[in-house]
């Protein structure tokens, strides 16, 4: 009788730890089953630490080096005289560059361009190239018949020493002027002019 007792406590004690035994059996591991929803994947690509910049729009500015003539008016006002100058041109902007060079007159020169001159805008079609000009190009402008010549034909013979200019038109603060400066008529685009070189 004692010995049924223990085979049936045994059977009883197996069914009951049955479905713990088969629960274990069924379990994976991790690694062996389906993938971790918690773990994350390393990206692709190129770091970030490793990414190329964009180039900024002044490094894809294109510079070149360009002959310019320009003309100066002399010390003892005798009329203008040529000089050769290499400048660096930035996307084209040569006008740009001959007015600066402008503002740049040789050591011992008058500067041809009233203080404060600005060049506000400036495009050339059909040969004609216009400019427009700051205010002080006029309220700063010291006078004279001998000054206004040298003065507007700087500017006219150094703009149409460049192959694609034969005339320039003068606007100030966007608007034509029957006299730009004083007695000069500039309604109409005035070309290169050899009266005005130094004899």
């Amino acid at each position: 009788m004692a010995r049924r007792k223990t085979v049936f406590f045994v059977l009883a004690l197996l069914l009951l730890l049955s479905p713990l035994v088969l629960t274990a059996c069924n379990r994976t591991p991790a690694s062996a089953g389906s993938p971790n929803k918690t773990a994350t994947t390393a990206p692709t690509g190129t770091p970030p630490s490793q990414a190329v910049p964009p180039k900024s729009p002044s490094s894809q500015s294109a510079t070149k080096q360009v002959d310019l003539t320009l003309y100066f008016p002399t010390p003892n006002a005798a009329g203008l005289a040529p000089f050769r100058r290499q400048a660096n041109v930035t996307d084209g902007a040569v006008i740009q560059a001959i007015f600066a060079e402008l503002q740049n007159p040789p050591s011992g020169w008058p500067g041809p361009l009233p203080s404060g001159t600005k060049l506000l805008g400036a495009s050339v079609k059909n040969g004609v190239a216009t400019i427009d000009l700051s205010p002080e190009f006029r309220s700063n402008f010291k006078g004279g018949s001998s000054g206004e010549l040298a003065t507007i034909y700087s500017i006219v013979d150094s703009l149409t020493s460049l192959p694609d200019v034969k005339s320039v038109q003068f606007l100030l603060n966007g608007q034509k002027q029957d006299a730009i400066l004083s007695q000069l008529d500039t309604t109409q685009p005035l070309k290169f002019s050899k009266s005005v070189l130094k004899s």
